[in-house]
């Protein structure tokens, strides 16, 4: 289950849409490597620290690959490549390398893969957060809402 939390938005390019509540994924507990690595050594006849082996071989030659420009899948779950650009210059003669942005590695999810993340999905409430301070629910963010106006001399 995938929890999320309510956060108040400011949209200062839309006033309508000033101060909308919108979902956000809450905070969640890490699945780290060492994880997946005893998961998937359920499902093999591989011990965790052999597919842990695996995987640090492939993050060996992952950033190689990429500084050589070549897209590198992963089987099912998608690929990685570079993206970057650069300044505009008015005439090709004016351009030079310095003139590039930083690249960043992005992370294209297969098609297979987000077919069974949506499939296996589902949403549950995480709280709410509000001027920076996090409720458990929306009802108590209302209790603390009300006894702020009480505090302040308003009607709840």
């Amino acid at each position: 289950m995938a929890k999320y939390q309510l956060n108040q938005m400011r949209n200062r390019l839309n006033p309508d849409k000033d101060g909308l509540w919108h979902a956000t994924p809450a905070p969640a507990q890490k699945f780290d490597t060492d994880d997946l690595c005893r998961l998937a050594s359920r499902h093999t006849t591989l011990a965790p620290f052999e597919v842990r082996a695996v995987l640090d071989l492939v993050s060996d030659f992952v950033p190689q690959a990429l500084a050589e420009g070549r897209v590198v899948q992963l089987g099912g779950l998608g690929s990685l490549r570079l993206e970057y650009g650069s300044e505009g210059v008015r005439e090709p003669e004016d351009f030079h390398p310095r003139l590039m942005r930083p690249a960043r590695v992005v992370f294209r999810p297969s098609r297979q893969l987000m077919q069974e993340v949506r499939a296996a999905l589902f949403y549950e409430p995480g709280g709410i957060v509000a001027e920076g301070t996090a409720f458990a629910s929306v009802e108590s963010y209302r209790r603390w809402q009300a006894g702020r106006q009480e505090g302040a001399g308003g009607e709840p």
